[in-house]
């Protein structure tokens, strides 16, 4: 939507059998066009009719659960290749991909884009990072301009069950006890409104490289499941340390954020106090 108001005519590509919920908002104002990125024929072909000036790539393998180490995630990887050749070959003149906080070494903590080694631990991570490096020089060779958004953890409506906020927060309207662990891992949260308006920030910029897309701010996961309860009225239904902590768990994940603020001018919009609220009422409303 923060492409359609910034005046720029949006083309979206879902899958044929993909919701069109989450577009709920802007899908009347966007070209939609239904069809299957490892088709490269028929992508190529749209591609043709629509010559974009500048393509957002976020299509992945993503089931939570599965997507560490799926082996889907070696289709993604060509596909995007794919993709990013027959952008070269009608015109287009910027891609943005989108990677993630995985593709870098943990240890660290503080996770910056010029200092912190990469080391990923899983297959997703490992892809992701591939397909950035063959990015950057399949684009380079193509004279076309790169930004690789790195993400962060996000947090909003409509995000699978499975994940942190919708968890402890269905649980607790249904009257479970919300099992968590110590919850004093610190971790970067970004509500996935500003994720998206960050992503805008980018595609309309002339930054090029890696740019990490979070909050910079880090948060114990204790201090988000606490607001989810003082928001419900449901303190006393969670049990802390009833799941055990993972000994390889990182302590801190954080995203050195200066280039997203200093390159671009672009900060989160979005506060935890105020948007983490407003997701558990939206949960709450939409709870059947």
């Amino acid at each position: 939507m923060a492409l359609v108001q910034a005046g720029h005519a949006v083309c979206g590509i879902v899958r044929p059998e993909g919701s069109t919920e989450r577009l709920s908002e802007c899908i009347s104002h966007i070209h939609l066009v239904r069809t299957d990125l490892r088709d490269a024929k028929a992508v190529h072909e749209i591609l043709q009719e629509v010559r974009p000036e500048c393509a957002v790539h976020l299509a992945w393998y993503a089931t939570p659960g599965k997507y560490w180490t799926a082996l889907e995630n070696l289709d993604c990887v060509s596909m995007t290749l794919s993709l990013a050749q027959s952008l070269a070959q009608t015109g287009c003149r910027r891609l943005v991909g989108v990677g993630s906080c995985a593709e870098y070494d943990w240890d660290y903590g503080f996770l910056s884009e010029s200092r912190t080694p990469l080391r990923p631990r899983t297959l997703y991570g490992v892809s992701k990072n591939a397909t950035r490096m063959l990015l950057e020089a399949a684009c380079e060779r193509a004279s076309m301009s790169f930004a690789w958004t790195r993400l962060f953890l996000l947090y909003g409506r409509r995000e699978d069950l499975s994940r942190l906020v919708p968890s402890v927060t269905l649980a607790l309207l249904r009257g479970e006890i919300a099992r968590c662990t110590d919850g004093k891992q610190l971790r970067d949260f970004l509500h996935v409104e500003d994720m998206a308006a960050a992503i805008c920030a980018v595609a309309a910029s002339d930054c090029q490289g890696v740019i990490n897309v979070g909050s910079g701010e880090p948060v114990s996961v204790r201090t988000i499941v606490e607001l989810i309860g003082r928001t419900l009225d449901r303190s006393d239904h969670i049990a802390y340390g009833q799941i055990p902590s993972d000994p390889n768990d990182a302590p801190l994940v954080v995203a050195d954020i200066r280039r997203l603020r200093d390159e671009i001018g672009w900060r989160p919009s979005l506060s935890l106090q105020k948007a983490l609220p407003e997701t558990v009422l939206w949960w709450k409303e939409n709870f059947r």
